[in-house]
């Protein structure tokens, strides 16, 4: 029943969104993965530039990492596009070019979770499984006036088996892509038109006035903050200092300037061990914590030397893939020496 209406109502409504006018496993992919750093409207330009240069499997697995991260650079969560590269390289090798076609398998790929999976199984497909996101969840918890805390691992398993039930015997490309845009556009998460909700004579949340207390959500561990110095150390040919970081770990394979986390008090107070002189302090937020960053200038004559730095001019900085926090340090930096 509640597999109809969804359905019915998004061959009416549903958006018409880039990627949903293809049933091709790569470009649902890439799309989902992109979508997953941002918002549509932001996502849209990163997806068409991504698949512009690397249209299929064969093009993204014959890429060097250095590109993908450059035509990924501004998105961040870096290992996924990492995962992208290392993905396209095994489906190429392993599964002669083709993905499987079921999420029990796809789910078994680099960097494919459960969401990434069901959605590709369903929407390229047309695996009969549910796809879980923010909005499907928010959609779920108050139709059924459900406070299980929907950011926890085994309430997610519940409304899984929930969902996979809902979906049987309907189009589930259609039906998982209803239940996103439901979510999206009509369950908001303040002021849902539930008047229009071709779900609301089912909605226990309404009938029992709860809808402002869902979706529930347990408590989140308290953000960390770590602090760091960065370095804009330039020549006497006023190219400056960068260095790529190891492929693993915190902004894998990108390039950067030199940089060392440092105490509180320390950063507090401005010191570094390098010498230069202090230029301006800034915030880059991750998912888990905040990064407090103090910029020095300093000349390569009073720099320490740092293993596998080299210089460039500033006018190749484009060419390198940088996190959104070093470009923002070289916009500062320019503005402030204008």
């Amino acid at each position: 029943m509640l597999g109809t209406l969804v359905v019915s109502w998004f061959a009416e409504y549903g958006r018409n969104l880039v990627w949903r006018n293809t049933h091709d496993p790569y470009r649902i992919w890439i799309a989902e993965i992109v979508m997953q750093q941002t918002r549509i409207e932001q996502g849209t330009a990163y997806f068409y530039r991504f698949v512009e240069r690397f249209p299929n499997l064969q093009s993204l697995a014959k890429a060097s990492l250095d590109e993908v991260l450059k035509y990924w650079e501004g998105l961040g969560y870096y290992s996924r596009a990492r995962n992208l590269h290392t993905t396209a390289k095994q489906l190429m090798e392993d599964y002669g070019g083709t993905f499987p076609k079921h999420h029990t398998e796809l789910i078994k790929l680099k960097g494919i979770g459960p969401y990434t999976a069901r959605a590709i199984g369903s929407f390229a497909f047309k695996n009969e499984t549910g796809v879980l996101d923010g909005n499907v969840l928010r959609v779920m918890s108050r139709v059924l006036n459900n406070f299980l805390p929907i950011n926890q691992q085994k309430s997610r398993k519940v409304f899984q088996q929930i969902i996979d039930t809902w979906v049987k015997g309907v189009d589930s490309r259609a039906f998982n892509q209803g239940m996103m845009d439901l979510g999206a556009t009509i369950c908001t998460p303040t002021k849902p038109a539930c008047m229009i909700c071709p779900l609301e004579t089912h909605c226990e949340a309404r009938k029992e006035d709860t809808l402002h207390l869902l979706p529930h959500k347990g408590k989140k561990l308290k953000r960390k903050t770590r602090y760091f110095n960065f370095y804009l150390v330039s020549n006497s040919s006023d190219e400056i200092a960068i260095r790529q970081r190891p492929v693993s770990g915190l902004w894998g394979g990108l390039w950067e300037i030199p940089n060392e986390e440092v105490e509180m008090k320390i950063w507090d107070q401005k010191q570094n061990l390098q010498g230069g002189t202090f230029s301006f302090k800034m915030k880059h937020v991750f998912t888990h914590f905040d990064m407090m960053i103090n910029t020095f200038v300093l000349t390569a004559v009073e720099a320490h030397h740092w293993e596998g730095v080299q210089f460039i001019s500033k006018d190749k900085i484009p060419i390198f893939a940088f996190s959104k926090a070093v470009l923002n340090i070289f916009d500062n930096a320019w503005q402030n020496m204008d």
